[in-house]
């Protein structure tokens, strides 16, 4: 379950409006124990999370982002 978090915060990276793979990330992320994250934090990249928070983006899209930061 964590690689397709960490499949799926590469996606976010790489696209410029990335509403649905957030949403993605958000159940899966929401679905992984907190153990498990904790293992692999070193390969999570939130670099691309914290970045679409200092872009224009839609409210819907930042409070995702932000309840993905806070997940962790």
């Amino acid at each position: 379950m964590a690689a397709q978090a960490l499949a799926l915060l590469r996606e976010v990276a790489r696209l410029e409006a990335p509403l649905e793979e957030l949403r993605a990330l958000h159940s899966v992320l929401q679905a992984v124990p907190l153990n498990e994250l904790r293992q692999q934090a070193a390969e999570l990249r939130l670099g691309p999370l914290f970045s679409l928070l200092n872009e224009n983006h839609r409210l819907e899209e930042l409070l995702k982002i932000l309840m993905l930061l806070l997940r962790f």
